[in-house]
């Protein structure tokens, strides 16, 4: 019974992840779909006064309520909607509930997107073997539970990183193009991951998906923007400064709380030598894995590099814990065990220990994750020397 392992830690954190009432922003995503499916902006701050005052701080007992009692000018800054487009739209099916139906009925879908894409991304990377492992460690890492827990558009990312890797694999231009919408999701990752992709599928053999991923991309987007606008309101990139200000995770953040002034030298610093080992895993990684190791390594720096982090980003982490299980399968039984530790360690013995201090007011702590990722792909990835008449095993 291999699998008795993951069902065993989905068991232990089930009383965590479905609260009465609902704890985290359950409410706060629901009425953002309300208002789309009621023909409104939820980019308007004024659209979101009946909020303030209508439901309570428990919405119907059933949901906290974040935005009880805030004023305009709170709406304007600090609790603003600053998501892309797309993000209101998919949640727009279940605010077109009632909220005693739309709310209990997101956490389902949440719950059963997460652990569904996890296992979709271990099935495209990982081989069955090690797919039971694989699982349990990203259903017990604290990104994932917190989706799960508290609630967050950012799970589309997650999906989206599966079928990214399975577009690779069969270079399917309109999957590629799919899942690059899906990522866009969080702009301040996607900008790094878009030009790993561009340097994977500028190869010949790639170029015509790269066209059509494309096309699917900027059409997806047009549509979204189109059913959803932006206004263009200067007020939109005071609230982003504002969220940058207070409750971030990022690599600058941490530099900031560790030299002061000096963040301009020290996160730069950090981040060149994470770019550094980037290059030396992808380098060293086989041929028939190095598209993989490119875009994992690129999805770690995205999460690295990007000015507002949240410890829900790390589900971009996930792709790099699952390429180092699978290159330390691949030594000795005594390093295959070292590898597979040193994930275990990396990603949920770190990862829950950066999470409680965080909870605790160092949230900065948790910038330290997605550069033991990159440090493990650049010690696990090893070119292996194959017999004549043999190739590398695809999954």
């Amino acid at each position: 019974m291999p699998w008795i392992g993951p069902l065993i830690v989905l068991a232990i954190e089930l009383p965590s992840i479905w609260t009465v009432p609902h704890v985290g922003e359950w409410f706060y995503f629901w009425y953002a779909g309300h208002l789309v499916a009621t023909g409104m902006s939820p980019f308007e701050p004024a659209n979101w006064l009946p909020t303030t005052h209508g439901y309570g701080p428990l919405a119907g007992g059933l949901a906290v309520n974040t935005l009880d009692g805030l004023d305009l000018a709170q709406l304007r800054t600090y609790s603003r909607w600053l998501w892309p487009p797309i993000a209101a739209i998919l949640l727009a099916p279940f605010g077109a509930l009632p909220f005693e139906i739309g709310v209990p009925a997101l956490h389902v879908a949440t719950i059963v997107i997460a652990i569904g894409s996890a296992l979709w991304l271990v099935r495209v990377l990982m081989p069955p073997a090690l797919r039971p492992l694989a699982f349990a460690v990203l259903v017990a890492s604290p990104p994932l539970v917190q989706v799960m827990r508290a609630a967050t558009v950012t799970l589309a990312i997650l999906p989206s990183t599966a079928l990214l890797f399975a577009g690779l694999r069969r270079i399917d231009g309109p999957r590629i193009g799919l899942a690059s919408f899906g990522l866009s999701l969080r702009p301040q990752l996607f900008l790094v991951v878009l030009a790993g992709l561009f340097g994977v599928m500028s190869a010949r053999p790639m170029r015509r998906a790269l066209v059509t991923s494309a096309v699917v991309w900027i059409v997806l987007n047009t549509v979204a923007f189109v059913v959803s606008p932006i206004p263009l309101d200067p007020s939109l990139l005071d609230a982003a400064r504002e969220y940058a200000l207070h409750d971030n995770s990022s690599t600058w953040r941490l530099a900031w709380e560790v030299a002061g002034d000096g963040v301009a030298i020290l996160a730069p610093l950090m981040l060149a030598g994470a770019l550094v080992a980037s290059a030396v895993a992808v380098r060293r990684s086989s041929a028939a894995s190095r598209t993989e190791m490119v875009i994992a390594c690129a999805l770690a720096l995205a999460v690295a590099a990007a000015p507002y982090a949240h410890t829900y980003d790390h589900l971009a982490l996930f792709p790099a814990w699952l390429l180092v299980l699978r290159a330390a399968n691949t030594r000795s039984r005594g390093l295959r065990t070292v590898g597979s530790l040193a994930v275990i360690l990396a990603a949920l013995g770190y990862g829950w220990s950066a999470y409680l201090v965080g909870a605790a007011g160092f949230r900065a702590a948790v910038a330290v994750t997605p550069f033991l990722a990159i440090a493990l792909c650049a010690s696990v990835a090893q070119r292996p020397e194959l017999q004549p008449g043999t190739t590398h095993p695809r999954y």
